[in-house]
């Protein structure tokens, strides 16, 4: 299987599947999805993934070189099953698919278990819950210089 840079972030993605049923590329930085021609004949609906071809092929240059076979990426409007847009990149040479961070789930809405991706509901959140952690640390550790500063102890109160 070719190795593949993600085209958003540069890192190594992650790649998985074979010959016969399609390759399909993660990288766990950015959680963009590069998808090849044969895994989204494999995993996708036909008729989602002939309305994703015509949206994607018939749109404007997406300004890069597919990961895999460095043939020039297009990129259109797509609209999910949900009605929301969302732009998604294609390549002209061997018909694989870009999709941006849990972009490909509208069409592939059991994504995670057939690619084997982490299952975390929202990718943002822990790095949010881990910032907040940090925040509060450093707000409790200010508070208590403060304190010490004007003689108080943690134990006295507001009264």
């Amino acid at each position: 299987m070719t190795e593949a840079i993600c085209p958003c972030c540069n890192s190594e993605m992650r790649g998985q599947g074979d010959v016969v049923e399609g390759h399909m590329h993660f990288c766990s930085s950015c959680r963009g999805i590069l998808a090849s021609d044969r895994w989204l004949n494999t995993n996708m609906r036909q008729t989602n993934l002939r309305n994703l071809r015509n949206s994607v092929f018939d749109g404007l240059p997406a300004g890069y070189r597919c990961p895999t076979c460095q043939g020039e990426m297009v990129k259109g409007p797509v609209t999910t099953t949900q009605g929301a847009s969302i732009e998604v990149d294609g390549c002209l040479k061997c018909g694989s698919l870009w999709f941006d961070n849990r972009e490909i789930e509208p069409f592939i809405p059991d994504i995670r278990e057939k690619a084997s991706l982490p299952v975390d509901s929202n990718p943002i959140l822990p790095a949010i819950s881990g910032g907040m952690t940090v925040a509060k640390s450093v707000i409790s550790g200010l508070f208590g210089a403060v304190g010490s500063l004007a003689g108080r102890n943690e134990e006295d109160s507001e009264e």
